[in-house]
């Protein structure tokens, strides 16, 4: 994972220095009255001049660099005073007037003035300004415009014409280094014809818009985030987590580890979510967001859940064989379930009798009757929530596997399992609940008597324990598999 993490900086940092060598030699070649302005290719209208960075060659040899300030920028955009202290660390001076005052020889935005031959300098500033201030992760994302003389600057950025939506881009050609989409769905098509370049046969899009991968043996969601702003990868990894504490810390330890990856730890689960830019959609970044997700994945073993308290959300114990990931000689993210569980006479009677009350969806059962069917046993009812919860997820599986061969009847069989052991994790879960509850009421009321007794000899009475579960009806990370957008 570090390898690879290592390697996609690199090739960042690569790129950011041929954008600075060619953008120099643009600069020293700029003559009296000649212009260059860069900007984020996402802002199209940031105020009456937006975020950029802007070239001006006036003289026999002089060249201004400026950076907008407050004054030309919407609210949005607006400079933090770090901002502004990092443009006048780079040598940058402050704006010596306002945008309607009498021109002077300052100007109205962070502004340097050098001589052609310190173009270096001028680049390095360049590029500070538009990696650091203004938050462009690379060169792709930027527009040059010149005006004065017509020099092109195809040399230092250039965005390929994006393909029209429904456009066929035949196997074996080189993925476009940036496109800009023309709406969601022409996202889609980008999501699928990348995934293209590393597997033959892309799953199919589920009814709420997903494209799922099983990487490693984990279900990781594709999507396009709101706006179509970002391509949306979501995967969660460990389920029934019990401390809660300790996950927390290993959260944040995850997060900085993995800076490249974003853990989230909701209700008992732990999930990962990333972000990947859309506008423009750049192939690279979305296959080297999932070979990061799929290194992590990779490294994964039942330590990992243990430590979180929990288990691991994947189909392991459903048989490994002929099609399973580790066998594939495609990547892992490419393999399709292809064995059924085991047979339901094999699952305990107790499980099975908490799942037939959700048969054909219905959902009416009280907790205390979950509870009372495994025996009031805490360990058990978790016990059989790892079953529901695995037995789901691999129907969830099943039913998109199903659908990608047309086979319609047996995709909404599938659904319909999943559905069931989707409510028979709920019930569990709820049962749980229940019993700490019970239990907390209980530890409650011998409290109670042991203060009123303690009060009677003049002790202090021990304070009530919490609940483990405050809110037992707030939504779970599987309430609406797959939907998180």
């Amino acid at each position: 994972m570090a390898e690879v993490q290592n390697r996609f900086d690199q090739d960042v940092d690569t790129a950011w220095r041929g954008f600075r060598t060619r953008l120099a030699d643009h600069v020293a070649a700029m003559s009296n009255g000649d212009g260059l302005v860069l900007e984020p290719h996402t802002d199209e209208a940031g105020g009456p001049a937006g975020p950029c960075v802007q070239f001006y060659a006036w003289g026999e040899d002089l060249v201004r660099c400026e950076v907008p300030s407050n004054a030309h920028l919407a609210p949005d955009r607006h400079l933090t005073e770090v901002d502004e202290a990092m443009l006048l660390e780079l040598g940058l001076q402050a704006p010596s007037r306002g945008p309607d005052d009498p021109e002077d020889g300052g100007s109205p935005a962070f502004w340097i003035d050098r001589p052609g031959s310190w173009a270096d300098q001028l680049a390095e500033i360049a590029v500070r300004a538009l990696r650091s201030v203004w938050g462009v992760p690379h060169p792709l994302f930027l527009r040059a415009e010149t005006f004065g003389t017509d020099r092109p600057v195809a040399d230092l950025v250039s965005f390929p014409a994006p393909p029209l939506p429904g456009e066929a881009r035949s196997r074996g050609t080189s993925a476009p280094l940036a496109v800009v989409p023309a709406g969601d769905d022409h996202i889609r098509e980008l999501i699928e014809s990348t995934l293209h370049e590393r597997i033959d046969e892309v799953p199919a899009w589920d009814e709420d818009g997903d494209l799922v991968l099983r990487i490693a043996g984990v279900l990781v969601f594709v999507g396009v985030g709101p706006g179509g702003g970002t391509v949306d990868l979501f995967a969660p990894i460990v389920h029934s987590i019990t401390g809660r504490t300790r996950a927390a810390e290993i959260c944040v330890d995850l997060n900085r580890r993995w800076p490249h990856l974003k853990f989230v730890l909701i209700d008992d689960r732990l999930a990962i979510v990333d972000h990947v830019p859309a506008s423009p959609f750049a192939p690279a970044h979305l296959l080297g967001a999932i070979d990061t997700i799929t290194q992590f994945l990779e490294s994964l073993d039942g330590s990992f859940a243990a430590h979180l308290g929990g288990s691991l959300l994947c189909d392991h114990g459903f048989g490994s064989g002929e099609g399973s990931p580790e066998s594939s000689s495609e990547p892992p993210w490419a393999a399709d379930v292809s064995q059924l569980p085991d047979a339901e006479e094999d699952l305990p009677i107790a499980l099975l009798a908490v799942r037939d009350f959700h048969l054909d969806g219905q959902s009416d059962v009280a907790a205390s009757t979950v509870a009372a069917i495994g025996d009031r046993n805490a360990e058990q009812l978790r016990r059989f929530l790892t079953i529901s919860t695995e037995l789901q997820v691999w129907w969830d599986g099943e039913s998109r596997t199903r659908a990608k061969a047309l086979d319609t009847n047996g995709a909404q069989e599938a659904r319909a399992r999943a559905l069931e052991w989707e409510l028979t994790s709920r019930s569990l879960s709820e049962a749980l609940d229940f019993l700490e509850q019970v239990d907390n009421s209980g530890s409650s009321a011998s409290s109670h008597a042991a203060g009123s007794t303690a009060s009677k000899s003049g002790r202090e009475a021990a304070p009530e324990q919490p609940a483990l579960f405050d809110n037992p009806d707030e939504p779970t990370l599987f309430d609406g598999f797959g939907d998180y957008n």
